[in-house]
């Protein structure tokens, strides 16, 4: 087929569309670039019209978002709209370091140009002259390096590279300073009259040395030697940085008014807010350890516990007070942002404070906050002043980055009332500001791969999430970030799929497969139970689209999977504190949910609870040792709906009976039912772990322990008091534990025996006993120095096949090298053992206590 062709055309672009605050919100290089380029004086008169009827911070917002994306002379025609002042504040700020240097000379704030010729030596020379000047005539000088240092700078003013040199060295011996400082003479200083030291009153040239410093210092810069954010924190120390600055072409040097107070009001709330997490750690570490000693609670009674901690008259308050602060110091950074970061620019210690508060604000469910500021910084590309001044703040594209993404997929779940196809889109286009923002971060590829992840994780896809969540650790930290989001949108997802315990599965493994990954998901679980309290607080918490009744669902399949992970690892970089912290919050919000959660059983969430409860009970109790207030247990049990009668009981033996619950397999139900109809059993500390020793070693568990221990009663009214009473003579192996507790109810408790022997008949009778026998001697035996004939002694003189295959089975539990040893060593004697051994192989693998390969290996000595 013949396709025809057209004739060539010339082609004319279309005219750019007029210079709108519409075009000018774009911010887009393609679009607005152009249509300022072409702007009319009629257009421009229009615009600057539009422009002054913006408010305040809403025209800043504008300029700064023109300044990270136009080129200097783009800029420039936007003098008369905006201002040059604000123009020239906004490149200073936000514009990347080639547009700002330009626009600087062309609006004669430019660095200082060299007047002297260049040497013509190259770089390599410059610098290793330099180096060898300093050493002679500079280092070690006191007092006088200032001046020597500056005779250095005027003589070799034309060659960048030595003055950059000698920056660096002077710099790491501390002269750098002494030239500017009124200490030493600082060249800068200034009285009423100009300088105070001038060519009138000093024995140099004055002027030239200021010169020849600020040339220094700019070279410096450009070489990379020195950065502006090093040269900002030096003008906070000494006024005359401003003024080398200037020459060098370098803005916002020097703290103000304005950037002072800036510090203190930022300062203030900033330091309130941290008050407050703090003492909400700890009072969450508390939490927990009360948890670990109560004993186990129904989901609803957990709920109930929990709520009534926090909402006791003696915490409340610290609950109150963090969710105000974290309040007061959102608005604080989001209305004042401008003031802020300009302040951040010129001094490194407000960089600190602001880097504080996206740190807290992050872990405290203030996602989308964050990530605009974060966005915001970086505008301008990686050499704008501002994203210089946050340079050094590596945690901001790692745990602040995924706290506030994870927070912020939270944020916009409940905003959205759960629905994670919005939520979803909402969250791409804020991430599309950080990618275009830092690409360093990660670009468009990773974007595109983590939304594709967070689309599987709101399908409830957990294949897909654990495939993804796998190379966390490898991988950038925009993907990193988009996984902790996605740990939040797949919690909720999971629980709409009613793949619950697929995700809890996913996420204990993710959990325990690093230090970061760890760290990930506690921040995740922090970050979700923040934006919980703060719905609860503002009253969108419950309710059929309320956050308990869409996400607190979600919250605990973190928890619970989590809490797979042994706590985090113990809580990486041995902190536990953090740990119980963020299993705290979680437990605040469940405990507030109640029984708001009709997307997930509600016994599914509080399953992760029982199991953080369990993980954590050895050490929680440490952070708070000493401060344990048993009526206050007692006092949360019984407003949990635990009967008052056993509410002692439980306190007093609270870790005891979750031992009891998993080793015997008891519901909460049924271990408050036996306290309830047999209180002893928790009356004091020991008698509940006895009374599970016994059951254990007689085989009972779920629904037969009550009936055991009402046998025990029916034998002796006093059970619990007499087992404890025999502590002491119960071997300290376990399995002959197990065999002198069953050899105790045999002798002492006929009916408990009788119900035992007809539950687990395997554990009573002649067979039974000789396994019995054969552990008792094999302990005896098997560490002796002539442990291979004593067992070989053993097998010969008992030809009872349980008793053989036991010893066998606990030899080869030993490992196969031990095996191997036995059967090496004791064919080395003849036929001393060899027929008692063969048939103890035999009886092994007759009883499945020795494997095929296994006695092959043995009888190959044979």
């Amino acid at each position: 087929m013949n396709i025809p062709v057209e004739p060539t055309r010339d082609y004319t672009p279309p005219p750019p569309p007029p210079p709108t605050l519409d075009v000018l919100r774009q911010a887009d290089p393609m679009t607005t670039g152009p249509a300022i380029d072409a702007m009319t004086p009629e257009q421009q008169a229009t615009l600057t019209d539009d422009v002054a009827n913006l408010g305040v911070g809403e025209r800043t917002d504008l300029l700064n978002g023109l300044a990270a994306q136009l080129d200097a002379g783009q800029l420039q025609r936007l003098e008369p709209v905006f201002g040059a002042d604000a123009v020239m504040a906004a490149v200073q700020t936000r514009s990347p370091a080639a547009v700002r240097e330009t626009y600087e000379q062309q609006a004669g704030a430019g660095p200082a140009v060299p007047t002297a010729e260049p040497s013509g030596r190259t770089p390599d020379q410059q610098r290793a002259d330099a180096a060898t000047d300093y050493a002679e005539r500079v280092e070690g000088q006191a007092i006088m390096s200032q001046h020597a240092l500056g005779d250095l700078m005027v003589a070799n003013a034309g060659d960048p590279a030595y003055l950059a040199e000698l920056v660096r060295l002077s710099n790491e011996d501390g002269v750098l300073e002494q030239v500017v400082s009124p200490m030493y003479g600082g060249l800068y200083e200034r009285d009423d009259s100009g300088y105070v030291v001038t060519n009138a009153n000093a024995s140099f040239d004055a002027d030239a040395r200021r010169e020849a410093f600020a040339l220094a210092i700019g070279a410096a810069v450009d070489r990379g030697v020195l950065s502006e954010t090093d040269v900002r924190a030096l003008g906070n120390q000494q006024t005359g940085w401003a003024d080398v600055a200037g020459r060098a072409g370098i803005g916002q040097v020097g703290a103000t008014d304005a950037t002072r107070a800036t510090a203190t009001d930022l300062g203030n709330v900033l330091d309130a807010h941290t008050d407050a997490a703090e003492d909400v750690a700890k009072l969450d570490a508390e939490l927990g350890g009360l948890l670990a000693e109560t004993g186990p609670m129904t989901p609803a009674q957990q709920a109930a516990f929990v709520d009534a901690f926090r909402t006791d008259p003696e915490n409340a308050g610290t609950y109150t007070r963090l969710t105000d602060a974290t309040a007061a110091l959102t608005d604080y950074v989001t209305q004042n942002t401008d003031a802020v970061l300009d302040a951040a620019v010129r001094d490194p210690a407000v960089a600190q404070q602001v880097a504080d508060a996206m740190t807290g604000l992050a872990q405290d469910g203030r996602g989308e906050e964050v990530l605009a500021l974060l966005t915001e910084i970086n505008a301008g590309g990686p050499t704008s002043a501002l994203a210089e001044a946050f340079a050094g703040f590596e945690n901001l594209s790692g745990a602040v980055l995924e706290d506030a993404s994870a927070a912020a997929m939270t944020q916009l779940l409940e905003r959205n009332n759960g629905d994670v196809a919005a939520a979803t889109a909402q969250f791409e286009a804020l991430m599309l500001g950080v990618v275009q923002a830092v690409p360093a971060w990660g670009g468009r590829t990773d974007l595109t791969q983590g939304l594709q992840f967070l689309g599987a994780a709101g399908r409830g896809d957990v294949s897909a999430m654990q495939i993804y969540l796998s190379e966390y650790e490898g991988k950038s930290p925009l993907m990193r970030a988009l996984g902790a989001a996605g740990v939040v949108a797949g919690a909720v997802g999971a629980a709409n799929a009613g793949r619950n315990e697929d995700y809890v599965n996913m996420i204990g493994g993710i959990a325990a497969s690093g230090e970061n990954a760890a760290r990930m998901v506690a921040g995740t679980m922090g970050t979700m139970s923040a934006v919980g309290d703060a719905a609860q607080a503002a009253g969108r918490f419950a309710g059929a689209a309320g956050f308990a009744a869409r996400l607190a669902p979600g919250l605990g399949l973190i928890a619970s999977g989590a809490s797979l992970a042994n706590s985090l690892d113990r809580a990486f970089d041995g902190n536990p504190g953090y740990a119980v912290a963020a299993f705290g919050d979680a437990l605040g919000v469940l405990g507030a949910a109640g029984e708001m959660t009709p997307l997930a059983p509600l016994g599914f969430i509080a399953s992760g609870v029982g199991a953080i409860i369990s993980g954590l009970g050895s050490f929680a109790g440490e952070i708070i040792s000493g401060n344990q207030r048993r009526d206050d247990i007692e006092r949360y049990l019984v407003d949990a709906g635990v009967p008052e009668s056993i509410a002692q009981e439980m306190a007093a033996s609270g870790k005891q009976l979750f031992e009891m619950s998993e080793t015997l397999d008891l519901t909460p139900e049924q271990v408050q039912s036996l306290l309830m109809a047999y209180p002893d059993i928790g009356g004091a500390p020991g008698l509940a772990g006895t009374f599970t020793d016994v059951a254990a070693a007689a085989g009972i568990s779920g629904s037969d322990v009550q009936d055991f221990a009402a046998a025990l009663a029916a034998d002796n009214p006093n059970s619990a008091w007499d087992l404890i009473g025999i502590a002491s003579y119960v071997p300290s192996n376990p399995g002959e534990a197990a065999t002198f507790y069953r050899n105790y109810l045999e002798g002492s408790y006929p009916e408990a025996t009788t119900l035992a022997e007809s539950l687990s008949p395997d554990l009573f009778g002649d067979t039974a006993q000789q396994r019995d026998l054969a552990l008792a001697d094999y302990n005896r035996s098997g560490s002796s120095t002539m442990w291979e004939m004593e067992i070989g002694n053993l097998l010969k003189n008992n030809d009872d096949p349980a008793y053989r295959a036991e010893v066998l089975r606990l030899l080869a539990e030993g490992g196969d090298q031990r095996l191997e040893m036995f059967a090496q060593m004791t064919s080395g004697y003849g036929d001393t053992w060899s027929g008692a051994v063969r048939d103890s192989v035999a009886d092994a693998v007759e009883a499945g206590t020795l494997s095929q390969s296994q006695a092959d290996m043995v009888l190959g000595y044979f």
